[in-house]
């Protein structure tokens, strides 16, 4: 695996020796640019583009705001028909086969040079470049041949059954291929903030102030940890925003593995196999795993510490208490919506330690300790600071009703005709807080696929979660209610609790966005698994389950594999 990885690295394709120039200055830097200047400024960038060894590539560019000329190798570019040219957030896409038509020669150095005028605020430009041709190719499919043969290996030495290793494994090729065809930014949430907030604790070695940048509220954890990656990529000369995208794809996969191990603890047999199918592939899951972001550690350390406390729950082993409080810890430090984690912490505490003390074993004893000291850290800074930032500072375009009818009222004709929805268009559906829930569930706040072929993939997913909500329903009234039930309905009030307090303080359509609350989903799939295939359930209710359950994890894998 590590010789493929060099040989990519070797055959990729590479940006060098940029250059700003600005105001009679020259100023050598690295990509992204990114500084505060005058609105209409205008200024310009140079830029060499190496092929390297690659028979092909794309230069994915996004400026700030917008390209007045493009030059490579002193040939002026049509840049107007490149849509995007003025849009920081759409940018637009050079690829080798454009830049050798234009230029009339095949070549394998490029140098390239845009002039750019600033619209306001900060300007500059973020450029990423990727490789493609057979060997880069034939590398990331022997690469992961090789991943899956070593998690079969590892995976059969720890006796995990085969089924969850395959699943983990279809959820894995899923989120590389959905990666490897995303920009860093694509489908993002206040990316622009989150790179600012990177870079500063990079190249400048310290943790901002809250008002730094526009997310530099974040709890600081993830964004440590990204510096690091931003750090070593910029010593290997690789773009430091893609190193993040494919670290933050990793944490994914750590969070995918506890999620399949926490179901494993709540379920067997078919209903098991049902949840952890639906879990791998649920499509707001994969949405958010290159996602530049602290939401992917925050599922990753929540997944980790509920499978401590349900460990602990089957085994009565402190230690497994220990590492939950420790996840905790990390994943309140990562976001603020771990208070949440502390919550199933504290019901877990409740159930397990309710006994005499004298019964408790040493590891026990310091699991409790800790998680006291943790709980009153975590609630000192709760009570004392502003956990949501910058929420209230949304424009009114995303202002929304808080009416009663806006919590009780569910509006079923919408959810089923309008395949996507978003924070500005009442008409999808984002006055009503279920509907704006179960929508980003799926596919976020963003239309994926508007071509013919989207729009019928997102409807039918859209259909089959409307069956899946009516076999978790049924799921949760069958139940058999012993701790470890308790604790996962408690985790599931909790998370829907805090996203109806959030949306009532501020009302705003993406103050309900499910990307906070995406590790409810280890609640909500166990009851839709006992739904329709657990005790008590008649061959045509299995049937119809296990159809309607295939129909929505395959057409979510064509509709992540088609964007």
């Amino acid at each position: 695996m590590a010789l493929f990885v060099l040989m990519s690295y070797a055959f990729n394709p590479e940006i060098k020796n940029v250059v700003l120039h600005r105001n009679g200055t020259d100023l050598e830097t690295a990509l992204p640019v990114s500084i505060p200047m005058a609105s209409g400024e205008n200024f310009s960038i140079d830029m060499d583009v190496s092929a390297g060894f690659a028979s092909d590539f794309y230069l994915n560019i996004h400026p700030d705001d917008c390209v007045i000329e493009l030059v490579v190798n002193d040939v002026k570019f049509p840049v107007e028909s490149y849509p995007g040219y003025c849009s920081w957030n759409r940018g637009f896409v050079l690829d080798k086969a454009e830049i050798v038509k234009n230029l009339g020669k095949e070549v394998s150095d490029f140098h390239v040079r845009m002039s750019l005028r600033n619209g306001g605020g900060l300007g500059g430009l973020t450029a990423v470049i990727n490789g493609g041709g057979f060997m880069l190719g034939f590398f990331t499919v022997m690469f992961f041949v090789l991943l899956g043969t070593l998690i079969f290996s590892v995976g059969s030495r720890f006796n995990i059954k085969r089924s969850l290793l395959v699943i983990f494994f279809i959820g894995l090729l899923l989120r590389v291929g959905y990666g490897q065809e995303t920009f860093y930014d694509q489908r993002g949430h206040d990316v622009g903030g989150h790179v600012h907030y990177m870079k500063i604790i990079a190249e400048q070695n310290r943790i901002p102030s809250s008002n730094e940048c526009w997310t530099c509220y974040h709890p600081p954890v993830y964004f440590v940890l990204s510096a690091g990656v931003w750090k070593m990529a910029n010593l290997v000369q690789c773009a430091p925003q893609n190193a993040v995208k494919w670290f933050d794809l990793l944490i994914s996969l750590v969070a995918l593995g506890f999620g399949l191990a926490c179901l494993r603890n709540i379920l067997e047999g078919a209903p098991l196999f049902a949840a952890a199918l639906l879990w791998s592939v649920w499509p707001s899951f994969i949405l958010a795993s290159p996602r530049l972001g602290n939401d992917i550690l925050f599922y990753a350390m929540h997944a980790v510490a509920l499978w401590g406390c349900l460990k602990y729950i089957r085994t009565g082993f402190g230690k497994y208490f220990i590492v939950a409080v420790v996840a905790s810890f990390i994943a309140y430090w990562t976001k603020s919506t771990a208070v949440v984690t502390f919550g199933v912490l504290g019901i877990t505490a409740l159930l397990q330690f309710f006994k005499n003390p004298r019964t408790w074993s040493r590891s026990e004893r310091v699991a409790a300790s800790l998680f006291v000291a943790a709980s009153v850290a975590v609630a000192c800074v709760a009570l004392t600071h502003d956990v949501v930032g910058n929420a209230g500072g949304n424009d009114n375009s995303v202002l929304v009703r808080n009416n009663p009818g806006n919590f009780l009222f569910f509006d079923l004709r919408t959810f089923l005709t309008q395949p996507y929805t978003d924070p500005w268009h009442d008409e999808l559906g984002r006055q009503f807080f279920w509907n704006y829930l179960a929508k980003t569930s799926l596919f976020g706040e963003f239309k994926l696929l508007e071509s013919p072929k989207g729009l019928w993939l997102a409807s039918i997913v859209s259909a089959c979660f409307v069956a899946l909500l009516g076999f978790g329903l049924r799921g949760f009234w069958k139940s058999r209610w012993d701790k470890v039930q308790v604790v996962i309905a408690a985790q599931a009030f909790l998370f829907f609790a805090a996203m109806i307090a959030l949306r009532l303080k501020y009302p705003f359509s993406c103050s309900n966005d499910f990307r906070y609350i995406v590790p409810v989903l280890l609640s909500c799939l166990p009851w839709v698994g006992n739904g329709f295939c657990g005790d008590g359930s008649s061959r045509k209710l299995k049937v119809c389950g296990w159809m309607v359950t295939l129909v929505f994890v395959v057409c979510s894998s064509i509709l992540m594999m088609s964007l």
